[in-house]
């Protein structure tokens, strides 16, 4: 971090500490002082040696700090009257004392004290207008600056290390942001194929049924069942080898995001879980179940499905992972005797979610921390499957989230004119 102020501000403080003396210079004059030296060329050209060089005083604080010095003890030694012009020095040793590093400061303004010392003892012998008491004054003058650029150093260096903490949790929080969405992406991919994988078995079979009872039939569309059952194979194959990959960039994408959430400062810095690659995909069916484990976990909810239309096992999949992400952020954010309601409406042309809680609601400062990434996952369902999603804080107080998901009942349709067809 560079700290150094611009040059022209030490020239006008260098410009302004030269006027005061010259004033100070001129008044004493029309007082005559025998004890003191009177200002002559030389003098004038030494207070200016004083003073100038802190124009360079941030740029080389060490080298400033020997010259003044050098040019207080000619000054002083000469017999010269004291002038504002010699606090150039202490200012030297503050500006030491608030850039270099304390080990050096230290050192070095321990021997420019011994030296100081040790001239003002011989001047005290030599000089009759040195008192004594100059060698009480001399260290209190250089510890003030000293004691004033330390503490200014450890300052600066405190609000250094907040702004290094607080970029790196910001840069955190935009990486658990990143991976809760490479995660829920592949997630979503992961489900999705599941479901395209068995439309895909099933349109593979039903060719190899089509062509063995066709043997009879023209070559041309036994041929074209040929094909369509290889394409089905070869394709099964392709997105086999695609899973494998999704399902490490999901694990590791979710592993990243747990790591960053902790050094953001949020909660769950456990492992996170391993899907059972056995396990069923989630369904509209195991919400009785997602209600019950949300309840024993403390957040009561209640549950409310109607309807009885056919529903497409990807829109279902997305529906209960929308359902439990709207969930688990009420039991992160809603706060302690909140409850929640889920109501499930299935039709034949869309399924409607609607999921509220009348807690604190995600505006909270517990979500700004955690993160709040699971928005982000519900509209990328939602936008994959061509739905709508709102959401926000509720009339009354709390949060609610709803989404629609269209739904075809193409299967049952098709299904049952295979049926009638066959029958006929």
């Amino acid at each position: 971090m560079d700290v150094r102020a611009p040059r022209w501000v030490d020239a006008a403080i260098a410009a302004g500490l030269m006027v005061v003396s010259v004033a100070w210079t001129l008044q004493l004059t029309s007082v005559p002082i025998d004890s003191y030296r009177g200002m002559d060329p030389l003098g004038w050209s030494l207070m200016a040696a004083l003073v100038v060089p802190l124009v360079w005083r941030q740029r080389y604080p060490r080298v400033v700090m020997w010259v003044t010095f050098a040019f207080w003890m000619a000054m002083a030694g000469l017999g010269y009257e004291p002038t504002p012009a010699m606090l150039g020095l202490f200012l030297a040793v503050y500006t030491v004392a608030s850039l270099a590093p304390r080990t050096t400061v230290i050192k070095q303004c321990g021997v420019l004290l011994g030296i100081m010392l040790a001239w003002t003892a011989v001047g005290i012998v030599t000089i009759d207008s040195i008192g004594a008491y100059a060698l009480l004054m001399e260290p209190l003058g250089i510890a003030i600056p000293l004691l004033l650029g330390l503490n200014d150093r450890r300052r600066r260096e405190r609000v250094s290390e907040l702004e290094v903490a607080h970029a790196r949790r910001e840069q955190a929080g935009y990486e658990v942001a990143a991976d809760a969405v490479r995660a829920e992406r592949a997630r979503i991919a992961r489900e999705l194929h599941d479901v395209v994988a068995h439309e895909m078995t099933v349109m593979t079979l039903q060719a190899e049924g089509a062509r063995r009872r066709a043997r009879d039939a023209s070559p041309e569309l036994t041929e074209a069942l040929v094909t369509i059952a290889a394409s089905g194979r070869k394709g099964l194959e392709e997105m086999q080898r695609m899973i494998r990959v999704l399902r490490a960039s999901e694990q590791e994408a979710a592993e990243r995001a747990v790591v960053d959430r902790a050094l953001v400062g949020g909660h769950g810095a456990e492992r996170p879980p391993v899907r059972d690659e056995l396990s069923p995909m989630p369904s509209l069916a195991a919400l009785p179940a997602l209600a019950r484990h949300v309840r024993e976990a403390g957040l009561p909810v209640t549950l409310e499905v109607s309807g009885s239309a056919h529903v497409p096992a990807g829109v279902e999949v997305s529906a209960y992972r929308i359902i439990q992400e709207a969930l688990t952020n009420a039991m992160k954010h809603a706060g302690p005797g909140a409850s929640a309601q889920v109501i499930v409406n299935r039709t034949a042309d869309a399924v409607r979610i609607s999921v509220e809680d009348d807690g604190r609601g995600v505006g909270s400062e517990g979500a700004r921390v955690s993160g709040g990434h699971g928005l982000a996952g519900m509209a990328e369902r939602v936008q994959a499957l061509g739905g709508a999603l709102s959401h926000g804080p509720r009339r009354g107080g709390g949060f609610e989230v709803h989404a629609v998901l269209p739904s075809g009942d193409d299967q049952v349709r098709e299904a049952a004119q295979a049926a009638g067809s066959e029958d006929r």
